[in-house]
């Protein structure tokens, strides 16, 4: 049995696990103004767990999406290239990874889903833009419940001994290897240029039999305190030590 899908299967499943489905509502002439046909349109992100099945995230937010920059451009040039987008009102702050700086970039006021979408499609077509990704409508009204956004990095576990086909995996999706906790823990980056966008390259890796889980390392966007003046500055999973990342400092805690 084969160990990992050939590359005409990864051309097929790029297009099929784009993780992320429309969401069809039969218009009303009535009721649905245009405002209203465009949000419900808006995708749908998910992506498939090895373990857990379809983990969904939903529908993009309005107000912010997260961009990456090529390394070394400069806060004017970002500015310069985000001015052109009539959906685009600030900086809004950064993220700062492993494998880089991820810019949050805010919306004009009234943004929708639809305008964050349209807004990332445009500036995946920038030179100076390696990746650019949703945050997501909050699940509850909680306002105290963070937002969640996708970056460009997501984290592999693999079997004992499987090293070679993770770098073979890795060479035919286009993306790279950023550093690994141990022989089989891996941390991996992708860009525009992957096979697909972060969620669809987890759904690939989690089908491989050599890959006991993969998952994206998403960005906790925590809301400000009424009494706090200062914002309070966005983290990825790997910093809160979230989902896999948890287990991963477990295994390495109890290999001392």
């Amino acid at each position: 049995m084969n160990r990992f899908l050939s590359l005409a299967s990864f051309s097929i499943l790029a297009l099929s696990l784009f993780s992320c489905e429309k969401e069809y509502i039969e218009p009303t002439l009535e009721t649905t103004t245009q405002a209203e046909a465009r949000t419900a349109s808006c995708d749908q992100y998910f992506y498939f767990h090895k373990v857990y099945g379809k983990v969904n995230y939903g529908k993009a937010a309005g107000e912010v999406v997260l961009v990456g920059f090529q390394e070394g451009l400069s806060l004017e040039a970002r500015q310069k290239v985000l001015s052109k987008y009539s959906q685009f009102q600030s900086i809004d702050g950064e993220v700062a990874l492993d494998s880089g700086i991820i810019t949050e970039v805010k919306l004009v006021p009234g943004a929708t889903c639809f305008d964050a979408e349209k807004l990332i499609s445009k500036l995946l077509k920038e030179k100076t833009v390696s990746f650019a990704y949703p945050v997501f409508e909050k699940k509850t009204a909680d306002p105290e419940e963070p937002a969640l956004g996708l970056t460009n990095e997501f984290m592999v576990s693999i079997e004992a001994g499987t090293l070679k086909h993770l770098e073979k995996l890795v060479a035919i999706t286009n993306t790279k290897i950023l550093f690994s906790f141990s022989d089989e823990v891996h941390v991996i980056t992708s860009d525009k240029k992957s096979t697909g966008n972060v969620l669809a390259l987890c759904s690939i890796f989690n089908l491989q039999g050599f890959v006991q889980a993969a998952e994206p390392n998403v960005i906790y966007k925590f809301p400000p305190l009424e009494l706090e003046e200062i914002p309070v500055a966005a983290q990825s999973a790997k910093i809160f030590k979230k989902g896999n990342f948890k287990a991963v400092k477990h295994r390495l805690m109890q290999q001392k």
